[in-house]
């Protein structure tokens, strides 16, 4: 029998209280929104039992047993009457009969408190769209997030009902997403697609619901974006691959017509599909969709090389996967090791898999999977039947200083070995992965940019290559002008080019963050213009998101900026240089331990590049204002190890080591920042936070310029 309080006709907004259980515990006074508190942490454990209970209602024994499982039974009565007591006492007049009790069983009083639970777990088979968004806005998180109490029998209750409650809002958010779909509101209707698929990741269906309406709000480029992701997420979490009916939707994304008006096909998900793209756009814009077009097609393609393996047959002119476009495709052979190794086999499968998905999270690259049954002992033919650009070949061996990789990086085109890479290989699967990713993209690029430009010079995909040649140039050193004149070009000719509204705006925000650029307001004007053009286009993009949050940052808008690193982060794990800077910001707010907590788990995953010179003087600022000088100096060695050519870099490393008493190391290190170009001063330190900052930060800011202040003067010898 269904449970009376999962069913009933309880309207929680004509009750004078709301109790709050789907997300952090809750108890609110309806008329004025305040907070009533409930101070202990078993009183807060029964309210929310009892509003899952049947009836709101259970015996006393039974919650004695619950509460207080490591008591004896007369110890756990004692304390159930001592609680109900308590609330009693401690409560006001109104607030007091929320919970009704005899000599065997204790209640919740449904006429006076409304609860978030049983709205959703209620039964509504007809029912309104505006009833359900209503709903659906009430599920904040699980179940009774925080109540877990350390009793066993309680806890184990309450992961149990966490299941029950996140089962049902899945259905409920699955039946509002299809029903504003068929009405026609995909804007909506991606909005809670999205919300669903962060309650449960995992589910495929989902997925495909987002995928689907992403074609229609966004266009099919976008939602081949959200498939790349979930097809990493998947591959990255669980090992698996999409489902067929996934595949399904994607093959039927690609065969869409670019049309103004919307394609009559229906996907899987219940959701039409269509690009709103015109025709007449779609000439510039292939290489947003060839990017992505390695699925089916390229798994029939190569069931047929295999069948017949004469490599020479694509001696003839190939198209790649990437023709005309801002991206290079990548096939990644299987890892080979050197005779006589036959032990590194198996390591060699797991160091493999990681590499793939480091690559894989590069958005200027397409990753065409390696079939199984390939054989790799022709890296060339393997490119050319896979229409892949280059080929990545990597062969483990171990030498006098341990295992090292030496990468092979092969352009299929020509089958010219473009370089030779030795990596050594860490007994972290994941660092050594992304040094491996890092050491391969520069030379891709450049390459890509030398290969595009010896054809035509003025094509946007060499302006492209060429931009991103002298964006990586301009993170470990000075600001490379060329960079925003290669992309101004291409959007002089393409206004919607997401890889030159992506890049341009985030030359502006290093310009702006290193204090080079000549007009700051117009410069961040600029750059958030450019990010909403480029979002139009790929809204879950996660460099989006982060060039936003530093955006706020830059402003100064601190509260706001948490939320769009967090995102960053939510969308892609690896984002780490989002996860320090939402951890960073919060020193501003002044959240200092939370801050360095956080920082401290971002911190191992850095190698030492121009992204870790800016993570570490992050890390280095927050050790720093959490009171930990020797910390702050091991973090800012590391961005100094990554760029030692920022003056701000080397001034707070002066500040930090004289905090931690190394006074001669603290007047060298302040020196040599006053050395580099653009100088940075104590007047400009001081200004960091500004006045938006709290006051907690003012504070322990003013205490390391003044540590700073103190290097830069000689210290005395004897």
């Amino acid at each position: 029998m269904r449970d009376l309080n999962e069913g009933g006709s309880q309207s929680s907004q004509a009750t004078p209280f709301e109790l709050r259980v789907l997300g952090q515990f809750e108890l609110v006074f309806r008329e004025t929104g305040a907070l009533i508190p409930v101070p202990t942490a078993k009183t807060r454990a029964l309210l929310a039992y009892l509003a899952a209970a049947p009836r709101f209602t259970e015996t006393r024994r039974r919650l004695a047993g619950l509460l207080w499982a490591n008591s004896g039974e007369d110890q756990a009565r004692q304390s159930m009457r001592q609680l109900l007591s308590n609330f009693r006492r401690g409560a006001s007049l109104g607030e007091s009969g929320i919970i009704t009790f005899d000599e065997s069983t204790v209640s919740l009083n449904p006429a006076l408190v409304g609860i978030d639970r049983t709205a959703l777990m209620a039964e509504r088979p007809d029912v309104e769209i505006a009833e359900l968004s209503r709903i659906a806005d009430l599920y904040r998180n699980d179940f009774g997030l925080g109540l877990d109490i350390g009793e066993s029998d309680f806890d184990g209750w309450l992961q149990t009902e966490r299941v029950r409650c996140r089962d049902a809002v899945i259905t409920l958010f699955d039946r509002l997403v299809r029903a504003l779909i068929g009405l026609g509101r995909h804007d909506e209707a991606l909005t809670r697609a999205n919300r669903l698929a962060e309650i449960d990741p995992t589910r495929e269906e989902t997925h495909r619901l987002v995928i689907g309406q992403e074609a229609i709000v966004s266009g099919r480029a976008s939602a081949m974006l959200r498939y790349e992701a979930f097809r990493l997420h998947l591959k990255d979490e669980l090992g698996v691959r999409p489902q067929p009916a996934t595949l399904r939707l994607l093959d039927e994304l690609r065969r869409q017509p670019n049309q103004d008006s919307p394609a009559d096909a229906t996907s899987e998900a219940g959701a039409q599909v269509t690009t709103p793209a015109p025709v007449a756009r779609f000439a510039t814009r292939r290489w947003r969709l060839a990017a992505l077009a390695s699925g089916l097609a390229l798994a029939v393609l190569v069931g047929v090389v295999i069948a017949v393996p004469v490599w020479h047959l694509f001696e003839a002119p190939i198209a790649y996967i990437d023709d005309d476009t801002g991206r290079a495709s990548i096939v990644m052979l299987p890892f080979e090791t050197a005779p006589g190794h036959d032990d590194l086999r198996a390591r060699s499968q797991a160091y493999e898999a990681e590499a793939r998905i480091a690559f894989a999270h590069n958005n200027r690259l397409s990753m065409v999977e390696f079939p199984d049954i390939a054989p790799s002992r022709d890296p060339i033919g393997i490119g050319r039947a896979l229409r892949a650009r280059y080929v990545i070949k990597t062969i483990l061996t171990e030498t006098t200083g341990g295992l090292q990789a030496d990468v092979n990086l092969i352009d299929s085109a020509t089958g010219v070995t473009v370089s030779i890479i030795p990596v050594p290989v860490s007994s972290e699967r994941i660092k050594f992965a992304r040094e491996l990713a890092r050491s391969i993209y520069p030379e891709i690029v450049q390459h890509r940019a030398q290969t595009l430009s010896a054809i035509d010079p003025d094509s946007i995909p060499a302006l492209l290559w060429r931009g991103t040649a002298a964006q990586i140039a301009t993170r470990v050193g000075a600001a490379n002008p060329e960079e925003f004149t290669l992309y101004e070009r291409v959007l002089a000719r393409d206004p919607s080019q997401l890889y030159a509204l992506l890049g341009l705006a985030e030359a502006l925000i290093v310009q702006v963050s290193r204090d080079q650029s000549p007009d700051r307001t117009a410069d961040i004007s600029r750059a958030t213009s450019l990010l909403l053009r480029a979002r139009e286009q790929a809204p879950n993009l996660p460099d989006i998101a982060l060039d936003e949050g530093m955006l706020c940052k830059l402003q100064r808008q601190y509260a706001q900026a948490v939320p769009l690193f967090e995102r960053a982060v939510q969308l892609d794990r690896t984002q780490w240089n989002a996860a320090a800077n939402a951890a960073h910001v919060k020193i501003f707010l002044g959240r200092f331990e939370e801050a360095y907590g956080q920082m401290e788990a971002v911190i191992p995953n850095l190698l030492p590049d121009f992204a870790a010179a800016e993570t570490g003087y992050l890390a280095g600022e927050t050790a720093l204002v959490a009171g930990h000088p020797e910390q702050a100096v091991a973090y800012l060695d590391i961005a100094i190890r990554g760029n030692a050519t920022v003056s701000r870099i080397h001034a707070l490393h002066a500040a930090a080591l004289w905090m931690a008493g190394r006074h001669a190391e603290a007047h060298a290190a302040a020196v040599l920042s006053q050395t580099l170009k653009p100088v940075y001063l104590p007047e400009m330190m001081a200004r960091r936070g500004g006045a938006e900052a709290s006051s907690r930060y003012k504070a322990a800011r003013d205490t390391y310029l003044a540590a700073f202040r103190s290097a830069l003067v000689p210290v005395p010898t004897n």
